[in-house]
């Protein structure tokens, strides 16, 4: 018999417990940060729990995350339509989310995968020795932050939401009075530190900002965890390198997709 319910929070304890975080970072930041804004779409095939959909508004996209428990056993169908019936997005919305290699081919044999997917990496630091001595950037202040936003807007980046922007330290270098690199964090704890929207404007790249703005906010996550994360686009290989270069090693790699929450019927 199968049944959907959103998930108690001694089932979501439970899952943070079980995931592994290197292998899995999106939905553990589900299960720990993202907990409180998230609703968790459990499908349960005879009371045992086969997979997880879970969903967060406060990206400009709707945001996903899934995680699959018994493959088998899991109606795949079943999730999506009673999902989309509960979050209720607009007709043709497009959605994203972070898969595995197995979960990817989930999504595709079901039609969900809309453009073109992108193989992405999670990288983790593990060496404090590569990083920089260095104070080039500076925290940026409250009255700066829209100017950040706008920085990192019109260089095409999406991933962030505003409470990051207002709870975070943001790091930022500046010339001639106006902010030309930033960087941050998606999460900013000792559950979990990741470094995120790392930019620097077309005009004054290859000139190392990115390098130093990476290097002292691996310092700044350090202060608060052991275990400090970033995400890259696996094309980008100048960034991947640099990484490398600053003591980071890949954990897992994926790939970032848009989707429709609607299977058709036909």
């Amino acid at each position: 018999m199968i049944s959907h319910r959103l998930l108690t929070y001694e089932t979501i304890y439970q899952l943070t417990d079980q995931i592994h975080r290197d292998q899995h970072l999106l939905f553990y930041s589900y299960l720990t940060q993202r907990k409180e804004q998230a609703k968790f779409v459990g499908q349960y095939v005879d009371d045992k729990l086969t997979g997880v959909l879970a969903y967060f508004c406060g990206l400009s996209f709707p945001a996903f995350s899934f995680h699959c428990i018994n493959r088998e056993k899991l109606n795949f169908s079943a999730l999506i339509a009673f999902t989309e019936e509960l979050i209720q997005l607009k007709k043709n919305t497009v959605c994203g989310t972070i898969l595995c290699d197995c979960d990817l081919q989930l999504f595709q044999s079901h039609g969900l995968i809309t453009g073109n997917p992108q193989r992405f990496l999670t990288m983790k630091h593990r060496d404090q020795s590569k990083l920089l001595d260095s104070n080039v950037a500076e925290l940026v202040k409250e009255n700066d932050i829209s100017d950040i936003v706008d920085l990192l807007r019109n260089g095409g980046m999406k991933f962030f939401t505003s409470s990051e922007l207002e709870q975070y330290p943001f790091l930022g270098i500046k010339e001639c009075g106006h902010f030309i690199a930033a960087g941050g964090f998606h999460f900013y704890d000792s559950k979990l530190v990741e470094i995120g929207n790392i930019y620097t404007s077309p005009a004054h790249r290859g000139k190392g900002l990115a390098k130093h703005l990476t290097s002292q906010l691996t310092k700044l996550g350090r202060t608060l965890s052991s275990d400090v994360y970033l995400g890259v686009m696996e094309e980008n290989q100048a960034a991947v390198q640099l990484y490398k270069g600053l003591g980071y090693e890949v954990t897992a790699e994926q790939t970032i997709v848009d989707f429709k929450l609607s299977i058709d019927s036909n």
